[in-house]
């Protein structure tokens, strides 16, 4: 593991701002499978971390990410109903204890709010509308589900770090990372979408979210996938990327 993800930083570093290359290029490295995502970051982490993922889905990659960190916590968030109801059950067939799910999705503010199902995708369902682009076709009902600000979860639930974010959220990061502001601080790393069209009327782009997450201190330390459609972002505090390169 140790050796993936320093071959990885080697290739890196060959190109500079791997972002600027990334939009010069258009393409970045092939998508890899959860397991390998998960293999690149371990060097980056506790062996008992706190692991949050948003967007858990049927809880296919909350298991995953379970299983790799036996000793781990990891605090899975999904608010459509049918897939927190799989997430459980999946839980459950596999014996996973070390997961603690929300039925329940994370935004800027905390309340019910219109969420917007995708009847083609569930998958690419949302909390924001449909920005109509030509080439998606969400088919959409409106349902009103809970949602919450992670900032105020952690104070509630008595939170006190999160040291990896594994974040599946459709255009919503930054609507829930920049008024996160004390968990963020905690944050090692980040795993997240990055977006290059408005899927979604008010998606998150890329153009947005990297200086932002500048700003709280990380770097794009790799990137995988189209800079001219969605990609997928690993962001890693620089203090700690630093004392492990240098």
């Amino acid at each position: 593991m140790v050796v993936l993800f320093f071959l990885f930083t080697f290739v890196s570093r060959l190109f500079g701002d791997v972002g600027d290359e990334f939009i010069e290029t258009g393409k970045g490295l092939n998508e890899l499978t959860t397991a390998e995502y998960l293999a690149i970051i371990a060097p980056l982490l506790p062996p008992d971390p706190y692991i949050l993922e948003a967007g858990a889905h049927s809880g296919e990659d909350t298991i995953l990410i379970a299983q790799k960190w036996p000793t781990g916590r990891i605090f899975a968030f999904e608010p459509v109903p049918h897939f927190f109801e799989r997430i459980i059950q999946n839980l459950e067939s596999k014996h996973i204890s070390n997961v603690d799910a929300f039925p329940i999705g994370l935004f800027s503010t905390s309340g019910d709010r219109t969420f917007y199902y995708s009847q083609n995708c569930g998958g690419a369902s949302s909390y924001l509308p449909d920005g109509k682009l030509p080439e998606t076709n969400y088919n959409d009902i409106k349902l009103t589900l809970p949602c919450v600000n992670l900032d105020d979860w952690a104070l509630k639930q008595g939170i006190d770090h999160i040291d990896f974010m594994w974040l599946d959220m459709e255009g919503a990061e930054y609507y829930v990372l920049s008024t996160a502001p004390e968990i963020l601080k905690t944050t090692k790393v980040i795993i997240t979408e990055l977006n290059f069209r408005s899927f979604r009327e008010g998606t998150t782009l890329y153009e947005t979210l990297k200086p932002f997450l500048e700003s709280m201190g990380f770097t794009l330390h790799l990137v995988w996938g189209s800079a001219t459609w969605q990609g997928t972002g690993l962001f890693v505090k620089t203090e700690l990327l630093n004392s492990l390169i240098e």
